[in-house]
């Protein structure tokens, strides 16, 4: 039904690496959010661009542009923008998707000569509990080249933010 399916081996045939220069704290990240809202309307946030481009960046960027083909292997492209309109593109894939329980998906930053910047990984896990949702949200750097430091430095806040608007997000949905 390809509900259940996953893509193994992404990066098969690359070499990926993270450099030295990143230090450990750095590399993973694991944030849990209870939501007032069935675990269906949760997984839609995550799977639907409209819901996405809503919620996406952190505090004061916007997301003009979210593409994703939400099926394993399937690509995602998202322009964040910055408060001074500065655009910060990423593209990734779908790694697997067991709807509604679980999404795991790789996103990538790159080099103007296209070469990977930095690349995570991203599981989202989700619970019902109650009739509410509880999000089990981890992301571990899978390569890195020293120069990512700045954005790895943020990237606790950047999801921490975003979460944040989620969280926004699904309430004023609940309350249509």
């Amino acid at each position: 039904d390809g509900q259940h399916d996953s893509v193994e081996g992404l990066d098969a045939g690359c070499r990926m690496t993270v450099d030295p220069a990143i230090p450990d704290h750095l590399r993973r990240l694991s944030i849990r959010r209870e939501f007032d809202a069935p675990r269906a309307l949760i997984w839609k946030m995550w799977t639907d661009p409209a819901h996405v481009a809503v919620w996406w960046a952190p505090e004061h960027f916007t997301t003009p542009r979210v593409e994703m083909d939400v099926r394993p292997g399937g690509a995602i492209h998202v322009v964040m923008r910055g408060p001074d309109g500065t655009d910060h593109p990423f593209d990734g894939r779908f790694v697997a998707l067991d709807q509604p329980e679980r999404l795991v998906m790789r996103t990538w930053v790159t080099y103007a000569d296209g070469a990977i910047w930095f690349e995570v990984e991203q599981t989202v896990r989700l619970e019902e509990v109650d009739g509410r949702t509880v999000q089990h949200f981890h992301a571990e750097v899978v390569a890195a080249e020293a120069d990512a430091l700045g954005p790895l430095r943020g990237m606790e806040a950047g999801w921490t933010g975003s979460l944040d608007k989620l969280e926004v997000h699904v309430r004023a949905v609940m309350a249509r």
